[in-house]
């Protein structure tokens, strides 16, 4: 989108201004014309939260409060069962004030329409992405924002084709798949909302995630038979999404010698 050089003039509307309203005109104009800028500062993410599941239904979930745990890296094991995604729960944040009219509309609520999710690969590293596949892609994520409210959402921010891509790298040795050699690929994460008719962008969210093959699982790489595995099995691994962050979890193969993950408790 073409820029608005610095130094012509303010158009006529802008003029008798207040001082605020003419810093957010001059930061509006710098960025760009039209309703696909946002000024700095309007949208936020603040960090990635931790879900939790409910201890009655076993849904997980996460809370809109900034207190909460969050989660400040993550690991995902390509060499499970089956691929799993990786799923990060940015929490975001509309930094307006409140702007009410007189009948009580707020101007200055947003409508929270997307996540930007950007994988950059280690330096050096083409992760060759398929066509339908992409490593830069907009991800749902749906929620109202008035001004000065946080919203957590989640968001899938390494698709299953993305991790079925990330265990060929590994097993055509162009990434180490282990511990000893720590591979970080980087989701950045840009929150996109509209406001009044005008595209609202959070600036950049960065959260790495470790790539690996059997780092969540105990044992690795030996792994029992499933008749051999201890019942009830005491590590299911992430209630959430077994395949993400961790704890460790205990798979097993079947007679077929397919790993089950986690080992039944029976």
């Amino acid at each position: 989108m073409p820029r608005v050089p610095g130094d012509e003039p303010l158009p006529p509307r802008a003029v008798g201004l207040t001082s605020l309203a003419l810093a957010l005109a001059l930061a509006f104009l710098a960025g760009g014309a039209g309703a696909c800028a946002s000024p700095p500062g309007t949208l936020l993410i603040l960090q990635d939260q931790i879900p939790v599941p409910d201890s009655t239904t076993g849904i997980c979930a996460v809370t809109a409060d900034s207190s909460d745990p969050s989660r400040a890296s993550g690991r995902l094991d390509v060499d499970l069962d089956r691929p799993y995604s990786y799923y990060v729960y940015p929490l975001i944040q509309n930094l307006l004030p409140s702007i009410q009219t007189i009948g009580g509309v707020e101007s200055n609520m947003m409508l929270l329409r997307s996540v930007r999710v950007d994988v950059k690969a280690p330096a050096g590293v083409d992760p060759g992405w398929a066509a339908g596949c992409p490593g830069t892609f907009d991800a749902p994520a749906t929620g109202v924002l008035v001004p000065g409210s946080t919203r957590a959402v989640e968001v899938e921010a390494l698709r299953i084709c993305h991790a079925e891509r990330l265990r060929q790298l590994i097993a055509n040795g162009q990434i180490p798949g282990d511990l000893s050699q720590p591979v970080y690929f980087t989701l950045e994460l840009t929150a996109i909302a509209d406001r009044s008719g005008s595209e609202q962008k959070s600036s950049v969210f960065p959260f790495e995630v470790q790539v690996c093959a059997g780092c969540l699982q105990s044992m690795f790489p030996l792994v029992p038979a499933c008749a051999d595995a201890p019942k009830p099995n005491p590590l299911h691994g992430n209630p959430c999404n077994i395949g993400q962050d961790g704890p460790t979890i205990l798979c097993c193969t079947n007679p077929a010698g397919a790993l089950i993950c986690p080992a039944p408790d029976a």
